[in-house]
């Protein structure tokens, strides 16, 4: 009986100091915007590309399952989106992945008078990158200049 007693204490204290051990185990990867530029652009739309720098600090490889994102300039949401996409990155390793942004140059010509006014335009990039159960969100604001 005391033998049992000793392997279920024994057993309760290993589980215990498992437990204990997980959050360290599992990182969740670093998000960074590394770029974003235009390509694509007519009369009347565009496409940004917003390029990710996402990094796995694992010791194993983590599979990525997609990316939402949403962009607002001076406060007035303008594009987002839903991009499915399976693909694993690396163990320890990054990997720069490409987000196309459709925009609508007539919906930012309706920005164009309040930009003229402040001679600024404010952008907010929000959004996440999707892994098998949780998002890891990340966000980039800034501004430029608007010359007349």
């Amino acid at each position: 009986m005391l033998k049992r007693i000793s392997i279920l204490l024994s057993s309760v204290l290993l589980l215990q100091a498992c437990a204990s051990g997980v959050p360290g185990v599992i990182e969740q990867p670093k998000i960074s915007i590394q770029n974003i530029g235009l390509q694509d652009i007519s009369l009347t739309e565009g496409v940004a590309v917003v390029t990710l720098n996402v990094a796995n600090p694992n010791a194993f490889p983590i599979p990525l399952k997609g990316i939402q994102y949403g962009l607002s300039l001076n406060g007035h949401p303008v594009a987002s989106g839903d991009q499915s996409q399976d693909m694993s990155i690396g163990a320890r390793q990054e990997m720069p992945i490409n987000i196309p942004v459709k925009l609508d140059f007539m919906q930012l010509l309706q920005l164009a008078p309040e930009a003229m006014k402040t001679r600024s335009l404010q952008y907010d990039l929000t959004g996440a990158v999707k892994l098998p159960f949780i998002s890891v969100p990340f966000q980039r604001q800034g501004g430029v200049g608007v010359h007349q």
